[in-house]
């Protein structure tokens, strides 16, 4: 009897044992808080490695909620951004990125993207074909291009040296200046208006804000309306 009973407490010693060293085992072999933690780090980055970024077509998806399909706008009030030089649009992006250019909506996109997403959305609308306001189906919903206006608006340009930096009318222009010609009228008219607002600060180079100083409000009119008349 007391040889049965010493045979059950050595196998019941050598259960306990083997559990306790088996718990022991697994609690070494568990990785710690901080090895997780650098592990899934890792798993993260390799994985933004093998994942292909998204070109500036598929981000650029996102513009054509407003500038319409591959940056052509589809409503008058709204500009027309295809064809735009890359270095201009990187611009301005980072404008309404940082606050110093004021909007309802473009600040909090513009917050979206990193710099490099940017600029492939910048490359791609750069090359995007240039869709004039006046040829676009949608023109019958616009202000109607003033044929008076916009000769009385050619020799305000003139006189400015608006060519300087907008050149062959407004057709091509430097790499940090949007194209003019073509430019739906109502949104020309808009921002010729914000220009003139004291209240709005809207970033512009020194010799642009001192041709728009010199210019009344309705010349300035004339001077949308002579650009719109563009092809």
């Amino acid at each position: 009897m007391q040889l049965k009973k010493l045979h059950m407490l050595i196998v019941a010693g050598g259960l306990l044992a083997g559990t306790t060293f088996a718990v022991v085992a697994q609690a070494a072999d568990a990785p710690s808080a901080a090895d997780a933690e650098k592990a899934a780090k890792e798993a993260a980055k390799a994985a933004a490695i093998a994942a292909p970024p998204a070109d500036g077509a598929i981000l650029a998806n996102t513009c054509a909620g407003c500038h319409g399909t591959n940056g052509v706008s589809a409503g008058p009030s709204m500009p027309t951004i295809a064809g735009m030089p890359t270095t201009y649009l990187q611009k301005i992006m980072a404008d309404f990125k940082s606050g110093k250019r004021p909007s309802t909506i473009m600040g909090r996109i513009a917050k979206g993207y990193t710099e490099e997403e940017t600029k492939r959305i910048s490359d791609h609308l750069a090359k995007a074909k240039w869709g004039d306001s006046v040829s676009h189906a949608n023109s019958v919903m616009a202000t109607k291009v003033d044929a008076a206006k916009a000769k009385k608006g050619k020799k305000l340009v003139d006189a400015q040296k608006c060519s300087k930096c907008h050149e062959d009318d407004g057709l091509t222009q430097d790499e940090d200046t949007p194209r003019m010609a073509g430019q739906w009228v109502d949104y020309l008219l808009i921002k010729m208006q914000d220009f003139k607002n004291q209240h709005l600060t809207i970033p512009q180079p020194e010799k642009m804000q001192r041709a728009i100083e010199k210019l009344s409000l309705q010349e300035l009119e004339d001077v949308a309306h002579f650009y719109a008349s563009k092809k």
